[in-house]
This record gives structure tokens, C-alpha cells and sequence, in this order.
């Protein structure tokens, strides 16, 4: 299967979009989680791979004290500028850096850890941009990288796709799967052990996406994914048939209207050797 056209998220509209919905019902929860089962984090030098909006960096500021150092990267500029604002007074401005995956602006072993949550799927060059990872760790350094499984297993983004598929916009469904259904859990794991990793492990975790009370209408979370603008070029009578099915589909998965299925992601752990 050929990878559909890729998110767009060099867009103000969907940087803020993602970081005022998207990021507080999905990400932080799946961060903190990600860092609560892998501490200690005191004194470490961390490296948040394609931060986005910085939640992962702002988590962790506190963790790694004043004896620890957090740095971004990101290949876009909108979610850094959004990440240096959330991590204002916590991380120097300096230490968020707009660059790609391979190569990474980041002196060679000069990270203890490395976190890439949601972001290794996006890399075009994953072969490299795993290398990237062993040159920049230190001996016994560690990566932890998440990876969504696919949408068959992320409901609520199934249910998007299959909006999307009834009112003919193929296209744009195949878009909002790039993130979950072109990274196997195998895949992943064989680009770190090729880099060279050793003590690789693979786990799957799933938990269940809450709205908690950060959206007043569930449609709004689909208007909050990168393929939003898309969305939005519609006709307002195409817009409304997707509302339509959306809510239906969504009541599917939970008649409370706060729970949106569940969300299972692929979690590798691995070390560069000694």
C-alpha cells in the first residue's frame, strides 16, 4: 500500500487547533504516562524529537532539574513558536531548534535520553533518522520512541476515515491515516536494531480518549487534525453530512459523550551500547 499524501501542519490554524484540543485530550495524558514509566529523570540531558508543541519538553522540565537539560527539535517552525510559548520560563528559547529529523542540529553524544513521541511515522527517512538518534546519545544512552497503531485500533480515528468515506472524500480519509497505518510495530523495531540499538523492547499500551470537559462538541476534534483547512475547503452541505456521520458513528463507541474510544500505541525502549 502506497503512503497517501502527508498532514500538512505548516498552518497557524492547525498548530493552534492541535495544541488547544488535540494536544490536552491526546497527547499530555499519553506523555505523562510515558514519563511516569520511565523515571528517574533527574539530571539527564533529554532530547524531545519532534516536539510539536512542546508538551513532552514542559513535563519534563521539572523532572530533570536544575542539573538537567531538555532540547526540542522540530522540523516546524508554527509548533515551535507554540512550544516556546508553553515552555516559557521553564526551557531557554534557544534550546527549541527547527530542524529535521536527519540530519539533527545536536552534537554527538551529548543526550542521555531521547523521547519521540508520535513523531518517528512522520520522518521520511526513518533508516537515517534512527542513525541520528544512536550518533547523538551517549554511551548507554536510551530512546523511547511511540507510534500509533493503526486507526482500526485508534477508534476515534477510525471513525474520521469512515465519515470521510461516506461522503466520498477518499483522499482526505487516506490522509488522516498516515499516522497510524504505515508503521508496524516491526518496522519500528527494525530500523533501531539496524542503527545498532541494543536491549530493544516492544510494548503495546491502550487507553481511553477522554474529552473530560476541553471541547463543548465532539465535532471540534476533527476540525482540530491537520487535515482541518480540508475539511473546512468543503461545501457547507458536504461539512454536514460529515458532522452527521461523524456524531453517529461516535456514538458507537460511547453513549456518554466524554469517552471517544480507545487509542492503542506501539511504545520501543532501547539503549546504544556501553
Amino acid at each position: 500500500m502506497s503512503k497517501p499524501q502527508a498532514f500538512n501542519f505548516g498552518d497557524d490554524s492547525v498548530a493552534t487547533a492541535y495544541d488547544n484540543v488535540l494536544v490536552k485530550i491526546l497527547f499530555e495524558p499519553w506523555a505523562n504516562r510515558l514519563i511516569e514509566e520511565n523515571e528517574p529523570w533527574e539530571g539527564k540531558r533529554v532530547l524531545d524529537l519532534a516536539t510539536g508543541t512542546g508538551i513532552v519538553a514542559q513535563l519534563l522540565a521539572d523532572k530533570v532539574g536544575s542539573d538537567g537539560k531538555i532540547v526540542g527539535t522540530d522540523i516546524n517552525p508554527e509548533m515551535l513558536s507554540l512550544a516556546r510559548k508553553r515552555c516559557a520560563g521553564l526551557i531557554p528559547e534557544e534550546m527549541f531548534i527547527e530542524c529535521p529529523a536527519h540530519p539533527l542540529e545536536i552534537e554527538s553524544n551529548s543526550i542521555d535520553f531521547v523521547v519521540c513521541q508520535q513523531g518517528f511515522q512522520f520522518f521520511p527517512n526513518k533508516k537515517a533518522a534512527a542513525q541520528e538518534i544512536f550518533r547523538v546519545l551517549c554511551d548507554g544512552g536510551k530512546i523511547f520512541a511511540t507510534t500509533w497503531k493503526p486507526v482500526s485500533e485508534c477508534q476515534l480515528f477510525g471513525k474520521i476515515c469512515e465519515a470521510l468515506e461516506t461522503i466520498g472524500e477518499l483522499e482526505m480519509s487516506e490522509m488522516m491515516r498516515v499516522p497510524f497505518d504505515f508503521m508496524p510495530g516491526s518496522e519500528l523495531l527494525a530500523h533501531f536494531e539496524t542503527a545498532g540499538f541494543v536491549n530493544l523492547q516492544l510494548s503495546q499500551q491502550e487507553q481511553d480518549l477522554i474529552l473530560d470537559g476541553v471541547v463543548k462538541d465532539r465535532i471540534e476534534v476533527a476540525y482540530s487534525t491537520p487535515i482541518a483547512p480540508k475539511l473546512r475547503a468543503l461545501s457547507e452541505e458536504k461539512q454536514a453530512r460529515f458532522r452527521n456521520n461523524f456524531k453517529e458513528l461516535l456514538n458507537e463507541l460511547s453513549d456518554d459523550g466524554l469517552t471517544m474510544g480507545r487509542m492503542v500505541s506501539n511504545v520501543l525502549s532501547a539503549e546504544k551500547p556501553d
